[in-house]
């Protein structure tokens, strides 16, 4: 598992993941509350591990240019 999420794209992953536990909150629908606190808690790991397995499948890195 390499590393491919970047500082910013983490911090954006933090942002939609409160923004997705308040929308699991004032939605009457008990599906979508569910829906939107698993798409919460899928932004905070994958924030957490610096690595989101749907931009390894397309090969994307937002961490930049590493030095060799």
């Amino acid at each position: 598992m390499i590393a491919n999420v970047g500082s910013t794209d983490k911090i954006v992953r933090f942002v939609l993941a409160l923004v997705f536990f308040i929308i699991a909150l004032m939605v009457g629908a008990a599906l979508w509350k569910w829906v939107f606190a698993i798409l919460g808690v899928v932004m905070v790991v994958t924030a957490l591990l610096n690595f989101c397995p749907i931009w390894a499948a397309f090969g994307i890195s937002t961490r930049g240019k590493t030095a060799s």
